[in-house]
């Protein structure tokens, strides 16, 4: 299926061009959008042409419409264009466009036509510390990273997919102290990042009363820049260790990498990119010896060397950026991070495009997020009191198990354990997932787990119903859409306006898919997805299914259920979310 506003956009182009010949195309292109009108009454889609256009020539809203439809192409899609204040020009779709489309719906779900550039798409995401446990905050760059690299996947977009490790810094100097002075190496086999995270804080409470281990870390770290080998085995060893110990929450959570790659990697690199930019003096420097970049304006200058000698995390991204570049010649490298990192990929970004690392048709994107808010705590890992995200999600699956056990469920205890797991970390993902990523996201429990609003179990539940219907119509293991079944032969026919209501918000699904990909938002999607079950749920309300009067309505009714599974399944995939075929 393909994206139909794309199409119309251009139909309203057309007739713009036609109606108002005056005017150039690239004036017209940027009046003429396409959108869903916030009342589903009013039409499936709205152009608000007809009022910018009034605007710019001094018309009436009503007589530009008017002069649009005039000019609008003849489609057998669209049932009427119809002028609503102050200046929309309302679509409504045709009868044959709905039969049409659930025909297409009912035997699977793609999008077609909308990956013009097939250079790969880059995306950095998760960025964990290494010799840390990750906390419940790591949640949101690992999982929004992940479900943005599904949906480019989904758009048939070749991903690269890469967790940049944070497996340098002072920090380890901290770490390889208290490792040798207070750590069991026992412990450390058994529970890696939690030791690791252990000594780490112990180190920093020491350090207030002790200021001179400051200094020891420091002579530590400074001793692996130099490359002395007994203290960089063990630095290997604490990344290795600690790597296994992340693989497991990712494991649990569903999300891979296709390279998991510390920043150590570009050491060399980095340094190389301060001799190169100093040799074409496109880095200058500054006071005491650094080297930095000067940025446009008013600008704080980029640091890239301290007058110690030493590179920093900066250096070393913008040899990042020119390695991704060489490596894989992407068309976007997407950085899903903290917005708090913004000045940093500000600098990073002007810095890489001056030494001409990044040619202009790759774009740079800071994939920015808001913070995850606990009512009852800051978290800190130098405090100690960051909530682990392991605690989090077994949280959520004891919390899964109880709602499950509330509803009286006659799964097998082995099942339900499984099935809680599953609706648990689901519960996780779609809370974060289901908010716009530009907002702070504040956890609520209460709002998580339920089988009630916009919550994971909701939609698992209506996917679940479904299916559910659909087996005992054609049998466990068969579709509506299998040729053994003779469920979607002809066209199907539509007796009920729930029936059409549900094929009208499925038509607009791909136009949420899209959008969401343009604006690297899987809210979006979630939001749709949503709306959707609401929309089956009402439908499943007051139209028979299994007892349909006649073998056309029940076949126009299961394929409506296929579809309509075909598109959950998709849009769950996507957040990374698996369906539940029972609950």
């Amino acid at each position: 299926m393909k994206v139909f506003s794309t199409e119309l956009k251009a139909m309203f182009l057309e007739a713009a061009l036609k109606a108002f010949p005056e005017l150039s195309e690239s004036e017209l292109t940027p009046l003429v959008t396409v959108e869903e009108p916030r009342d589903s009454h009013h039409g499936e889609m709205a152009c608000a042409a007809p009022l910018r256009l009034a605007k710019k020539l001094k018309l009436g809203p009503e007589k530009c419409a008017q002069k649009i439809i005039k000019s609008f192409p003849h489609d057998y899609r669209i049932n009427a264009l119809e002028f609503a204040a102050p200046g929309y020009l309302n679509v409504k779709f045709s009868e044959e466009f709905l039969r049409e489309g659930l025909k297409s719906l009912s035997g699977g779900f793609s999008i077609e036509g909308e990956n013009a550039d097939t250079r790969p798409i880059v995306i950095d995401y998760s960025s964990t510390n290494a010799a840390k446990h990750m906390g419940a905050h790591h949640i949101l760059t690992t999982i929004i990273g992940d479900s943005l690299a599904n949906l480019f996947d989904f758009f048939g977009c070749e991903t690269v997919r890469i967790n940049h490790l944070g497996d340098w810094g002072t920090q380890f100097g901290k770490i390889i102290y208290a490792l040798r002075e207070w750590g069991d190496m026992k412990e450390v086999e058994k529970h890696p990042n939690d030791e690791f995270t252990r000594l780490y804080v112990k180190f920093c409470n020491e350090e207030e009363k002790k200021p001179e281990l400051t200094e020891e870390a420091r002579k530590i770290f400074k001793s692996m820049e130099d490359g002395h080998e007994e203290t960089l085995a063990l630095w290997k060893w604490i990344t290795e260790e600690s790597l296994k110990d992340l693989n497991k929450i990712f494991k649990r959570l569903g999300v891979e990498f296709d390279y998991i790659t510390g920043e150590s990697f570009y050491l060399k690199m980095a340094e190389e990119v301060v001799k190169d930019g100093l040799k074409r003096k496109i880095l200058k420097k500054g006071e005491g010896g650094a080297i930095i970049f000067p940025m446009k304006g008013d600008e704080t200058p980029a640091l890239l060397k301290k007058s110690d000698g030493a590179t920093l995390y900066l250096t070393r991204d913008v040899a990042t950026i020119k390695y991704r570049v060489e490596t894989w010649h992407p068309a976007a490298i997407l950085y899903v991070v903290d917005r708090a990192q913004a000045l940093h990929f500000m600098q990073n970004f002007a810095v890489a495009r001056a030494l001409g690392y990044a040619p202009e048709d790759t774009a740079l994107e800071h994939t920015a997020f808001g913070r995850m808010n606990f009512a009852d705590s800051a978290m800190s890992t130098r405090k100690g009191n960051v909530i682990k995200l392991n605690d989090m999600l077994d949280e959520a699956a004891t919390r899964a198990g109880s709602m499950a056990a509330g509803k009286g469920t006659e799964l097998p205890r082995e099942e339900l354990y499984k099935m809680a797991e599953i609706i648990g970390v689901a519960s996780i993902k779609y809370a974060v997932l289901s908010q716009d990523r530009n907002k702070d996201i504040i956890f609520d429990w209460d709002k998580i787990i339920t089988l009630e609003g916009n919550s994971a179990p909701y939609l698992l539940y209506s996917y679940a119903r479904a299916k559910s219907i659909m087996n005992k119509a054609l049998g466990a293991g068969k579709s509506a859409g299998d040729p053994a079944s003779g469920m979607m032969s002809g066209m199907p026919e539509f007796s009920e306006e729930a029936e059409r209501a549900m094929v009208r918000k499925m038509l607009k699904f791909p136009e949420a898919m899209h959008k969401a990909l343009i604006e690297r938002k899987p809210h979006i999607i979630a939001t749709a997805l949503y709306e959707l079950c609401q929309e089956f749920n009402r439908f499943y309300g007051v139209v028979p299914v299994l007892t349909a009067g006649d073998e056309s309505a029940k076949r126009t009714r299961l394929g409506i259920l296929q579809a309509f599974m075909h598109q959950i399944k998709s849009g769950l995939n996507i957040l990374g979310i698996p369906v539940l075929e029972r609950m």
